[in-house]
């Protein structure tokens, strides 16, 4: 399946809808453009990363970047005052075998960008913004950790947090690398279905009311679109 390398986000595409998946990464019919919301919480991101490593420019920050820093930068303030090496959207990739690869290499399996990592010795701590509603997402954080792990083998310890932006919440989750197996245990099976459907080539489509908001509602036969707003 290395031409179909994975991440967070396309695993939930294709549990989400099958067909979906193939139209966006197999077959690659469509692409996704995004939406305002999606547009609005890469804007964040980028004032966030930017101003984390020192290099945003504050003389030319729009109105909307600085409102970002006045609602949020103090977040990122406390994260450069924490000991420990700094990483902003760092990119990490791992072989089918889960040993750390390029990006790009023709052998990627799986591949996480953590907003912020945090490494302390034998403690990271890997750190994801949120802009949307609050949702308990176990899978994420599950997978940020097992990452981070294969990239930093003194890491024993890993806490994953997501910091819900707009209602002023974090979700904290500890995993320790005596864990490492059981995490993998759980979330392989769901990679190993990805890989079984793409070699048998047939996608399920999965009609809800999300339909009106996908990408391929065009092209897709079983597109639900009783909902779709014009």
């Amino acid at each position: 399946m290395s031409d179909v390398a994975l991440s967070y986000s396309r695993l939930s595409t294709f549990e989400q809808c099958q067909a979906k998946f193939d139209y966006l990464y197999v077959t690659k019919s469509v692409k996704d453009k995004g939406n305002e919301v999606s547009e609005y919480g890469s804007r964040v991101h980028e004032v966030l990363e930017l101003y984390g490593t020192g290099e945003l420019d504050l003389d030319n920050l729009g109105l909307e970047g600085k409102q970002t820093l006045e609602k949020w930068g103090g977040i990122v303030d406390m994260i450069n005052r924490k000991k420990g090496d700094k990483y902003y959207e760092f990119k990490m990739a791992i072989d089918v075998g889960r040993v750390p690869t390029g990006w790009y290499d023709s052998d990627v399996y799986f591949r996480s960008i953590a907003d912020v990592l945090v490494v302390d010795g034998a403690t990271a701590y890997c750190l994801d913004y949120k802009t949307g509603k609050v949702k308990d997402n176990p899978t994420q954080l599950q997978l940020f950790a097992a990452m981070v792990f294969a990239h930093f083998p003194e890491v024993q310890k890993v806490k994953t947090t997501f910091i819900w932006l707009k209602f002023k919440k974090v979700d904290n989750t500890i995993y320790k690398r005596d864990h490492l197996e059981a995490l993998w245990n759980g979330l392989q099976p769901r990679l190993d279905m990805v890989k079984e459907v793409v070699e048998l080539g047939f996608f399920k489509t999965k009609p809800s009311g999300l339909c009106p908001w996908c990408p391929a509602q065009d092209i897709c036969p079983d597109a639900n679109l009783r909902g779709r707003r014009r």
